[in-house]
């Protein structure tokens, strides 16, 4: 099956390596989640374990502190993901891409839409499963939408690389 975004490498090849970088990710998002919410939380006692062991098996609490403590492990772990995205999973030969800062802009625009249905999902589901839980089955519903925008919108070919190299307007960005 050929990429259908017109990219180098095989679509399937380029799925994988986007879900492995996307478990790395999760795994951070969710330590800094526990950690976030032990910062935000009333009475903060640090214990990774513990914490991560309590968010999965608890309910209640204060909703907006888990939107927030979303929100702080989003912001971390959707710079680690770009970063390895960036690096191996879009890697273009020759840098047919956009420039790295319009990149990055890029995909926080993505990953901004992703967070949205992360929150709705880890919101509606707060009520009923413990925050972690929650959390996790957020991310995974946002992770469709962010693969699809970063194919489609942060990692595609940029327009000018259809100009001939050395020709006016042609930019070869890293």
């Amino acid at each position: 099956m050929s990429d259908p975004t017109g990219t180098h490498g095989p679509f399937l090849a380029k799925y994988g390596r986007f879900l492995l970088v996307g478990l790395s990710g999760v795994a951070l998002n969710l330590v800094v989640f526990a950690y976030a919410l032990d910062v935000i939380s009333p009475s903060p006692t640090f214990n990774l374990v513990r914490d991560i062991l309590d968010s999965a098996s608890t309910r209640g609490g204060n909703p907006v502190d888990y939107l927030a403590a979303s929100a702080i492990a989003f912001a971390v772990a959707t710079l680690w993901n770009f970063t390895f995205n960036n690096l191996w999973t879009f890697r273009a030969p020759n840098g047919h891409h956009h420039r790295l800062s319009h990149r990055l802009g890029l995909y926080y625009g993505v990953s901004l839409a992703s967070l949205a249905v992360n929150e709705v999902v880890l919101f509606a589901l707060g009520f009923f499963v413990p925050p972690l839980l929650g959390q996790g089955v957020g991310i995974v519903a946002g992770s469709v939408v962010g693969f699809a925008g970063n194919v489609r919108v942060t990692f595609r070919e940029a327009a000018s690389d259809t100009v001939p190299p050395g020709a006016a307007g042609h930019f070869d960005y890293p």
